[in-house]
């Protein structure tokens, strides 16, 4: 196989970001037939198996993982090539979703640069937590998201696969408290049930002693001691203290942070997405 046709490679991205063939046939106008006939071609034509199928959803094989990261690099590259040919410059609004405890992380390094290279380009920002982001984004009232994916149903392109960790405040000592004091996100989360399971499994007493939406709120309780909490490892404050083994507790499972882009973006939606895939490779890059 000497050439890709970028429509397949759009096909394939487009199951992968929609979690399965019919979604992604939905998003491109397509049956859900024509999306498995173009799929096989793919297969055919590489001699490899690109996709499984279970009833979890749609997963890549390692050959399709690999394709999917050219393909995306591919018709990020023709979406440029197209938009310079037409003296296209991006401009219009960017409805960006995101759990706000990925903001200063993720979000906040590249508005600066971003603003500077495409100033015609209004960015607005909508915070909750991922379920409640999701149905957002299939609705049409924002943009793109920047999620905690589902194990149970993956959707989008993982950016990240971030390690998490137990915390509490420097002069506080509330993991010493029976039982142990949680400040948490609310029912939903997808970081709380294997937190309170690792806790159960290990016969440690707990209760919910604070909840919040947003950080500002965890942070308050926790800076206050009322209770400790669990966060990826790059949203922890650094005056924070962070409980391990020799504390009695148990590692937690990484969080992949995903990014979901309709396959209908516009091109200033397409370009903030660029962005963003870049500044992570870059604090990947500056952390190695």
């Amino acid at each position: 196989m000497r050439h890709f046709d970028t429509d397949s490679l759009e096909t394939l991205v487009t199951i992968i970001d929609r979690g399965g063939f019919t979604a992604a046939g939905d998003a491109l106008g397509k049956t859900q037939a024509a999306v498995s006939v173009i799929v096989s071609r793919m297969e055919a034509r590489i001699g490899k198996r690109l996709l499984e199928r279970s009833r979890k959803g749609v997963t890549p094989t390692f050959a399709g993982e690999i394709l999917i990261g050219y393909a995306r690099r591919i018709l990020s590259l023709e979406d440029e090539a197209l938009a310079a040919i037409g003296g296209d410059e991006a401009a219009g609004r960017v409805r960006l979703a995101v759990p706000d405890d990925f903001v200063d992380m993720m979000v906040s390094p590249l508005i600066g640069a971003f603003s500077r290279r495409f100033p015609r380009v209004q960015l607005e920002m909508r915070c909750d937590l991922s379920f409640r982001l999701e149905p957002m984004l299939e609705r049409g009232e924002v943009d793109l998201a920047i999620i905690t994916q589902d194990p149970a149903r993956p959707l989008g392109e993982v950016l990240r696969r971030e390690p998490r960790a137990w915390c509490a405040a420097r002069d506080h000592r509330p993991e010493l408290i029976d039982p142990l004091p949680l400040a948490m996100f609310p029912e939903g989360c997808r970081c709380r049930p294997d937190a309170l399971a690792a806790l159960d499994a290990m016969g440690k007493p707990w209760r919910i002693a604070y909840t919040s939406s947003h950080m500002p709120g965890i942070h308050s309780a926790v800076n206050a001691g009322m209770a400790i909490t669990i966060l990826g490892i790059s949203s922890i404050p650094k005056e924070w203290r962070r409980l391990g083994e020799e504390e009695g507790f148990p590692e937690l499972p990484h969080l992949d942070i995903a990014l979901v882009v309709p396959a209908n973006a516009s091109v200033a939606t397409k370009r903030f997405a660029t962005f963003l895939r870049e500044t992570v490779l870059q604090q990947e890059a500056l952390a190695a």
